[in-house]
């Protein structure tokens, strides 16, 4: 996947008055337009936030809660225009964030537990999230669910296709009720906790990209991060291995009493997080050629063939 161009979002850097000199020629992240540049003075990054205004405006308040209790979060730069704002497309919300500066994940046992320390700090922190959308839950029929499997035949080992299949097949009746009729404690969380969307200063890690948040149970955020903290890692071949998992949590649960009910889902969770956001992942790679490439290829094969037993709490 390209690097998105600047140039057909001239309107954007306008709003937030940016000067010619200073508008990058390309994104700086592959997945998605996000504009390394100069507002009001600072460093900056641009990019596409939660829509419609509403919800963006909802999350805007929420980061800014985190922000001020000392979670380390990016929150939308105080600007003399509208920061986030609603530019060209109906359906598009930008915002400003400040640039953080820091390094990537190394994989390191100090920067895994990091990771979960602060994954921790998030679902306990009492801040106010009523802005922020609830999740929608899913509604799927039997045409998506074959348009899903159909999507994994392609690219998935028979043994994994057979048993996503069933699962898939039976998500409506069995996994879906069992997470969203179970009362868990629920909040807003970014659902989208993974490396790539970390920035580690000396401080420790900063959550950079928190746009993709709703209200939802907190263990569907665990279960996520389990699965996909190394998802769009250039250099990984795999999950987390037992042994980081193991560091993943223990810091996380050190921050975290997870209730009776959550321990008992658990297993739940993830199947629901992986018939939802792992098959998406799989499907979407075979879309783009990521099943032809190495390490990519290793990693998607690791996803497809986990199951909800994998990572113990």
């Amino acid at each position: 996947m390209r690097f998105a161009p600047a140039d057909a979002h001239a309107a954007v850097f306008d709003h937030f008055g940016v000067a010619p000199a200073d508008r990058p020629t390309a994104s700086c992240y592959r997945w998605a337009p996000v504009y390394r540049t100069r507002v009001d003075g600072r460093i900056a990054a641009i990019k596409r936030t939660a829509a419609p205004l509403t919800d963006a405006d909802g999350l805007a308040a929420w980061l800014g809660a985190l922000a001020d209790r000392g979670i380390p979060v990016v929150s939308p730069l105080a600007l003399p225009v509208r920061n986030p704002a609603p530019i060209g497309r109906s359906d598009e919300v930008w915002v400003a964030y400040p640039w953080i500066d820091g390094r990537r994940y190394d994989g390191s046992d100090a920067d895994v537990a990091a990771a979960g320390d602060l994954l921790g700090r998030l679902h306990t922190v009492d801040v106010p999230d009523d802005g922020v959308p609830d999740l929608t839950w899913p509604a799927p029929d039997a045409d998506s669910v074959a348009e899903d499997i159909d999507g994994l035949r392609p690219v998935v080992p028979p043994r994994d296709l057979h048993r996503l299949s069933a699962q898939l097949a039976a998500f409506t009746a069995e996994t879906l009720p069992a997470i969203r009729d179970a009362g868990l404690p629920t909040r807003a969380v970014s659902l989208d906790f993974k490396a790539e969307n970390l920035v580690y200063t000396v401080d420790g890690p900063v959550l950079v990209d928190p746009d993709n948040a709703d209200r939802a149970p907190r263990l569907l955020d665990l279960a996520n991060a389990a699965l996909l903290f190394h998802n769009d890692r250039p250099e990984a071949d795999a999950l987390f291995d037992p042994g980081r998992w193991a560091v993943f949590r223990d810091a996380y649960t050190r921050r975290v009493a997870l209730t009776a009910d959550e321990r008992a889902l658990w297993p739940v969770a993830v199947r629901y997080m992986i018939l939802e956001w792992a098959v998406w992942t799989l499907i979407d790679a075979g879309r783009h050629g990521e099943w032809n490439v190495e390490p990519r290829r290793s990693f998607l094969c690791d996803l497809a063939g986990t199951d909800e037993h994998r990572f113990p709490l």
